[in-house]
């Protein structure tokens, strides 16, 4: 991943909900893990809050639940199973289980993927450490079950573990902030036409303490078409790089890379991508389309972003064509402390059956920096950064 590892940092995630109309949190007595006061605030800054007692709770029709050790210690596997499943078949939702130690989270998972199978699903985006060389058994990453936060989604599905969490309520803002960019993700996934959504990888996040967070997301599509008799197979990634600075930093610049590997796999070619060349404005546009040449278009994607307040957005294309390389430098000259800016640089890339490598699964790299800025008598510059590597299916995508 031409120098930059995998899993950096103490925070991964992975967690989006669908269609949101507005935010509700079930608190499930929060208060003996993160305090009253954290309660309170909870209840203050996040509106329509409701407490429950007991897992049964989960019945109500609420997008985002907290589960707390107690809660679970009072619940049997079976007991977690059945109301998981049941839940499963009515809207989307998450469940965050904060400080719940490592056999109670284990008996969480158990109960969890049987769940999921009870109500028809398959098994979600999970991080693992090993697996067998045919893919087909794997361990789940230890981290997962010695973290501080971890939150699962349905409809669709992901996973969100922050392995230490200083501040709780600044994770939960980010559960929010999601739901806030799913609402806007609405609008643009009216413009992506006759691709089929496979997956995502996201939200990912790390947090550089008393500075600022990064928080990313891709979000993964294909399309299919035959020529004399061979599939020719065309990946969107639709990505979201965020940022948000603390006591005075802001972020000021964002370095999006997707690589497609072109370099090592002959057949994984880029094939178109976005935004090109250079320029500034306050919003930035441009369509994509995917088709082999001189056959009509199978499938088109129109990206539009703005940032909040109508700034100004500075970019470069730094990209490398021939080796499948994408880099995208974003610039916000005056953005600000304490507000989340989103960039969504994009691109496509070919599975080519005639080339070497140009089979199944469709191997990319992700990397992801933002710079953060105070300044004094100097600016005082801070960088997050951000890395995976996905495998993409036909109707799936697998972190590798």
């Amino acid at each position: 991943m031409k120098g930059v590892k995998w899993f950096v940092g103490a925070v991964l995630v992975l967690v989006i909900v669908g269609s949101v109309i507005g935010t509700v949190i079930d608190i499930t007595t929060v208060s003996d893990v993160v305090g009253k006061d954290m309660k309170e605030a909870i209840k203050k800054e996040i509106p329509n809050t409701k407490i429950l007692n007991n897992i049964s709770g989960l019945r109500s029709n609420c997008e985002i639940y907290i589960a707390n050790e107690n809660v679970l210690k009072g619940t049997t596997a079976v007991e977690l199973y059945s109301n998981l499943a049941k839940r499963m078949k009515g809207s989307g939702f998450i469940i965050v289980l904060y400080k719940v130690d490592k056999n109670e989270k284990r008996k969480f998972l158990e109960a969890w993927l049987k769940a999921l199978t009870r109500a028809g699903y398959k098994m979600p985006v999970i991080p693992i450490s090993k697996a067998s060389r045919d893919k087909k058994s794997f361990k789940i990453d230890e981290r997962v079950f010695n973290a501080d936060i971890v939150a699962l989604s349905v409809k669709p599905f992901g996973i969100f573990v922050i392995e230490n969490s200083n501040n709780p309520l600044l994770d939960l803002r980010l559960i929010t902030h999601t739901f806030n960019e799913e609402k806007s993700m609405e609008l643009l996934s009216t413009n992506i036409k006759n691709f089929k959504y496979i997956g995502y990888i996201g939200w990912k996040s790390k947090t550089l303490e008393n500075v600022g967070k990064e928080s990313v997301k891709v979000d993964y599509y294909i399309a299919k078409t035959t020529v004399g008799g061979k599939t020719y197979r065309f990946f969107l990634a639709n990505t979201q790089h965020s940022a948000i600075g603390y006591n005075g930093y802001s972020p000021k610049k964002f370095v999006s890379v997707t690589d497609w590997n072109t370099d090592t796999w002959k057949g994984q070619v880029l094939h178109q991508w976005g935004p090109k060349n250079e320029g500034s404005n306050a919003q930035i546009t441009f369509t994509l389309t995917a088709g082999v040449q001189g056959e009509e278009p199978v499938a088109t994607a129109t990206i539009s972003y703005s940032v909040q307040g109508g700034l100004e957005i500075r970019w470069e294309d730094h990209t490398v064509p021939d080796e499948g390389y994408v880099k995208t430098l974003h610039e916000i000259p005056d953005s600000k402390s304490d507000v989340t800016y989103t960039l969504e640089p994009s691109s496509i890339g070919l599975l080519d059956p005639n080339k070497q490598g140009g089979v199944l699964p469709m191997i990319i790299d992700h990397e992801f920096k933002t710079e953060l800025q105070k300044w004094w008598l100097w600016p005082d510059i801070k960088t997050i950064d951000i890395s995976f590597t996905v495998a993409l299916y036909d109707s799936n995508v697998a972190e590798l």
